[in-house]
């Protein structure tokens, strides 16, 4: 298939009208779902890995992200904690798009393999915790490498503690929703394809890169959201996954009057520099 032609199991999702379709709104929180989800925290507030629930910033279909006071053993004032919403409400009914070859990355033992493979509850809790486990290793991967991407502390069952982006008050915004002067445009286009090729060299592909998971804070931006990434060594769709990727950067960055590239030559050239250079 060439790269010109995405395959309709990529182009079935669009992760970007989802989240254009904004988070969920404060109020119509359940107030026992909220409980339940900070509930997680507790054996993180025992341990003095978190002290204090500052506010909720970010509340979407996966998961719910919190400001928290961090301990002192972590060495910051705040720390993100995100919190996967009960696998009774997630669905993986469109993930085996990005869920394809992640298990020849991890090497799970084979009755891990045999569960995910089921449809029981069994299979689905696996499955749910390998996509939770998956976001971890890949923040931990990228952020030693030094990547633009947050810090990742700690995981305790379905929450993840990792570098805050903002203040208190003023959660760092989503590009998106960030007016940049032309200069500043150009540099920071620079980044955010710098760090498209950073994470192809430590095979991985965001698969749901977007100005809407990329935080702007002081100058600096930072990606977010990997639970769904891939390893392009062993997965058939990783390659116009990228090709989405760098498009929707493009989408951006191409209102800010920058000269952006063709998506699918970028995405060729990184492919044979990084992956198969006989692609």
């Amino acid at each position: 298939m060439g790269p010109h032609n995405m395959p309709d199991r990529v182009q079935s999702i669009d992760p970007i009208e989802e989240k254009r379709r904004g988070s969920v709104p404060k109020e119509e929180e359940d107030r026992t779902v909220e409980e339940a989800l900070l509930a997680n925290l507790d054996p993180l507030f025992e341990d003095h890995l978190v002290e204090e629930v500052v506010r909720p910033v970010k509340a979407g279909k996966e998961a719910v992200v919190y400001c928290c006071r961090a301990g002192e053993s972590l060495g910051c004032e705040l720390v993100a904690a995100k919190i996967y919403r009960p696998i009774e409400t997630r669905s993986f009914k469109r993930d085996a798009v990005y869920q394809q070859g992640r298990e020849r990355g991890s090497r799970p033992d084979a009755r891990v393999l045999r569960a995910l493979g089921k449809k029981s509850q069994r299979g689905r809790v696996h499955k749910f915790n390998a996509w939770i486990a998956h976001e971890m290793r890949t923040l931990e991967v990228l952020s030693a490498a030094g990547a633009n991407v947050p810090l990742p502390y700690e995981r305790r069952g379905p929450v993840i503690l990792m570098t805050y982006v903002g203040n208190a008050e003023h959660p760092a915004p989503v590009l998106a929703t960030v007016d940049l002067g032309r200069a500043e445009a150009k540099r920071l286009y620079f980044v955010a394809l710098s760090n498209v090729e950073l994470l192809l060299r430590h095979h991985r592909v965001h698969a749901d890169l977007s100005a809407f998971n990329i935080l702007f804070w002081n100058g600096s931006l930072t990606i977010i959201d990997f639970p769904q990434a891939v390893d392009p060594r062993y997965n058939d769709d990783a390659f116009d996954l990228l090709i989405r990727d760098v498009r929707n950067i493009n989408e951006y960055f191409s209102g800010n009057d920058v000269a952006i590239v063709d998506p699918i030559e970028h995405a060729l050239t990184l492919w044979r520099k990084h992956v198969d250079r006989n692609r």
